[in-house]
Formats: C-alpha cells, structure tokens, sequence
C-alpha cells in the first residue's frame, strides 16, 4: 500500500508538471490557476456534504466530495483502517482537488481535508504516519477559506458513524484543533439557506 499510495502522488505531481518540494509546488497547492480553494470542516452528520454541493451550486462551481468516506465504505475491516490506508485517502483527496480545480469558476468547494484524515488516525491508532501529519500540517497554507459547520442540526446515527457521544467528541477536538493551528475560520449554523448567506457574505 505505502509503495502504491508513493507512486500515485509522484505520478499526480507530475503530470501537473511541478517537482516535489519546490517553491512552484508551495505555490501551485496555496492557489492554483486564481482558483480559491473553500473546505468545510466538522464532525460527522454537521451536513458538510450537503452545504459543500449547495454552494458549488449557487456560486456555479465544483466541488470535491469526502473521498474518505467512500473509501471507508468499501474497505474497512472491523470499523477501522489501517495507517497506510488513512494516508492514501489524504492524498488522493488532494489529487481529486487538483483534477477538479481546472473545472472550477473562482471557487473549488471541498468536503474535509487532510486534517480530518488526521484526526480519524489519531481516533483509530492514536497516532499517525508522519506523511499524514505533513499533510495535515499543509492543510492550513492549502485552503483559502475555511468553514466550520456546526452541530446544531439534527443527528443522523447511519450504521458508518459512532454516536453521539462520537459526533459531538469530534466536533469539540476539531474546534480546538484549527485554533490551536490558528486557522482562521467561518462558523455556518442554521438552516442551509443560512448557511448559504453566511458563505455569500464572506466570499464577497
């Protein structure tokens, strides 16, 4: 899996033409193209996917949906992944993100990152792959815009997620998290229609 998830990563930054490491590289994941990168962070069931489609609709954009969760669906053994697993779901999101930014118009909305990824590792292992950790690490340079979405919407327990004393565990350790990274961030609550106003607003 390691020698896999390596090969897919040179072979993605390659054909985006940049060398690992380099300044073009920092440059091309800060802001590809003019193209505003926007990811929506929160716990599970804080309806990320929903408000993620929702906006790419209204500002007629794209958008990346959470490779992790369908990855998860088709390969968990026991509710978990292993690290291996975990670190090729962060870097192929961002593959995905790289392949849609070219589609996007000024905005590419994005359903988690890297640092969600993180954190389900941490859950699992308590610890993470030092490649996982970079990634993470980058998460804060990559997006331009960050929203948190928060839990005040009803809570659905489908058979993938860990109840709600899970759910609201995740939501208190990633609020603490993108302060303590001093990530700047966007609080969305209400109805989408809300939600949508708000991510108008601070788009403007």
């Amino acid at each position: 899996m390691g020698q896999y998830v390596k090969q897919t990563d040179q072979l993605a930054i390659e054909q985006e033409g940049v060398q690992p490491d380099s300044l073009e590289l920092k440059q091309h994941e800060e802001k590809q193209d003019g193209i505003e990168k926007v990811v929506f962070m929160g716990a599970p069931s804080t309806g990320k996917s929903t408000i993620c489609k929702a906006a790419a609709k209204q500002f007629n954009s794209v958008h990346v949906d959470e490779f992790g969760r369908t990855y998860w669906e088709q390969n968990q053994t026991e509710r978990r992944l292993t690290p291996e697993q975990l670190l090729y779901i962060a870097e192929e999101h961002i593959a995905i993100e790289e392949r849609t930014s070219p589609k996007a118009n000024k905005y590419l909305f994005v359903d988690t990152n890297a640092l969600t990824t993180w954190h389900f590792a941490l859950d699992y292992h308590q610890s993470a792959l030092p490649e996982l950790c970079a990634l993470a690490d980058k998460s804060k340079a990559r997006y331009q815009h960050v929203f948190l979405c928060a839990d005040d919407i009803p809570f659905e327990d489908t058979w993938e997620r860990s109840g709600t004393v899970k759910h609201r565990e995740f939501q208190v350790f990633i609020t603490k998290e993108l302060n303590r990274r001093d990530i700047q961030y966007t609080l969305l609550i209400g109805s989408v229609e809300q939600r949508l106003t708000k991510i108008a607003e601070t788009l403007a």
